[in-house]
């Protein structure tokens, strides 16, 4: 899966690069951030919030559409996340232009690197015979095209995500990337939904306390990740990544390994296969 999130940002750079040089669209690549210990912090609380969540941003979608209705305690624990380092913490830290903004020489080189990245990740997840359940197409085809589209996304648009309408919809005020937010999440929720259903896999299950305990607080601890990073586990793969931000590509190495090491843990002591993502 790692690999195959490799693959899917490789994909992004290869779409969003174009689309920013081109200024066609507007497009814009995400700022660059430095590696410093509040990014990292950061980074190591959304991967815990992960954990607890036992699913990450990405997941969460795709689980809500299966009608997993604990989740949606999240995004409630995102906005306490994001509004609680926002007043303690209200600067992050400096940002700049990403180097792959404008055609040069060094820009080139990285997509070609992009091309190679994916060609390999793609080759490696098909050796593995790793398909999705019921595959319409197969796992590398899936992630390409999962990255493609998050490349665009992000280039174009980059405040669509829930996380984006929580920290520009708050508080109970709307800006105008705050109602494009909107848009993209009611349109990612429906989406999700309707390809769950196509599939058969829409059960609608009723929560717990217990599965609404662990969404608010998993979500708290993503909602501080995203804060101090900034962004999620989709915003590091699809914009941060590509952008070749040192920061975004640090953060997301600590997040996957707070992950794993977690996921270790967990089944060392109890038993279990953990977060799914």
């Amino acid at each position: 899966m790692f690999v195959g999130f490799l693959a899917a940002s490789a994909a992004a750079g290869l779409v969003a690069l174009p689309l920013v040089w081109s200024g066609a669209l507007g497009g814009a690549l995400a700022a660059s951030t430095d590696i410093h210990a509040v990014l990292l912090v950061g980074a190591a609380a959304f991967g815990f919030g992960a954990l607890v969540n036992d699913t990450c941003l990405l997941g969460s979608l795709a689980r809500l559409g299966d009608g997993e209705i604990r989740l949606l305690a999240l995004p409630p624990g995102l906005a306490l996340g994001i509004i609680a380092v926002d007043h303690v913490m209200p600067d992050h830290g400096a940002t700049w232009p990403s180097i792959l903004s404008t055609p040069s020489l060094p820009s080139l080189v990285a997509v070609g690197c992009f091309a190679i990245a994916m060609a390999l990740s793609v080759g490696f997840v098909s050796m593995k015979r790793f398909v999705l359940k019921e595959p319409r197409w197969s796992f590398a085809v899936s992630m390409i095209g999962l990255g493609a589209a998050g490349g665009a996304l992000y280039a174009l648009s980059p405040s669509w995500t829930i996380s984006s309408l929580i920290q520009h919809g708050l508080p109970l005020t709307m800006s105008p990337m705050g109602e494009v937010a909107l848009l993209a999440a009611l349109s990612s929720i429906t989406g999700a939904l309707v390809a769950s259903y196509r599939k058969g896999n829409l059960r609608l299950r009723l929560p717990s306390a217990h599965g609404i305990l662990r969404s608010l607080l998993g979500g708290t601890l993503m909602g501080v990740g995203i804060a101090l990073v900034p962004g999620g586990n989709d915003a590091l793969i699809f914009s941060a990544m590509p952008g070749l931000s040192p920061g975004g590509i640090a953060a997301y190495l600590v997040m996957t390994a707070t992950i794993v090491l977690g996921l270790v843990v967990s089944a060392k002591l109890f038993g279990s296969n953990g977060t799914k993502a």
